[in-house]
């Protein structure tokens, strides 16, 4: 077997090593400023196998990307639509999809934004500021309806609560009480989007 290549990503605040496979199939190592070279690469010839399957899936996870996307959770044929403009679409539907979702929730909740305004983001599905103004990923537009309104009553309740405490959780269960099946939608879509 030839031997792996990774980038290596050091802290002194980490005490123990982890592996990912980025979407790109690069080969992240982190782990702490003092562990030994040999000890990382031991490591991860250990786990060879797991790095070279979980590859291949991410490959083609990005094959069918190029030929499908994603609209409200269904594959869709992608056509000769290049990134920029499948990019343009997801804006164009968020716009119209997500405010008149917001403003029904907000009226049900009486918890009302500043504004609401969108992003393309790679992690974040939406925020909420300090100043209450919401901000949603046009990504969302990828996932099934279920999870973007779980993204909405998520965002709302932190305008009531800025943080996850049980009070938040429990405003978000009296809107959305099946939350937790929704929120584990957009975990397992992220993975393949």
């Amino acid at each position: 077997m030839s031997k792996i290549e990774y980038i290596l990503d050091r802290s002194a605040k980490r005490k123990h090593t982890y592996i990912t496979v980025t979407k790109e199939g690069d080969v992240l190592v982190k782990t702490s400023l003092f562990t030994p070279k040999k000890r990382i690469e031991t490591f991860i010839t250990s786990k060879a196998d797991w790095i070279e399957q979980t590859r291949q899936k991410m490959l083609e996870i990005k094959n069918s990307r190029l030929r499908y996307y994603y609209f409200l959770g269904e594959q869709q044929e992608r056509g000769d639509l290049d990134e920029k403009a499948l990019e343009a679409y997801y804006r164009k539907k968020a716009k119209e999809i997500i405010p008149p979702l917001v403003k029904q929730y907000a009226k049900r909740m009486q918890l009302f934004p500043a504004r609401v305004s969108f992003r393309k983001n790679r992690s974040r599905w939406g925020s909420c500021s300090a100043d209450n103004k919401l901000i949603f990923n046009i990504f969302l537009m990828r996932t099934p309806m279920e999870f973007i309104e779980y993204v909405i009553v998520h965002e709302l309740a932190h305008i009531a609560h800025k943080n996850h405490s049980k009070a938040f959780w429990k405003l978000v269960a009296t809107y959305l009480p099946d939350y937790k099946i929704r929120r584990k939608i957009g975990k397992e879509m992220h993975y393949t989007l």
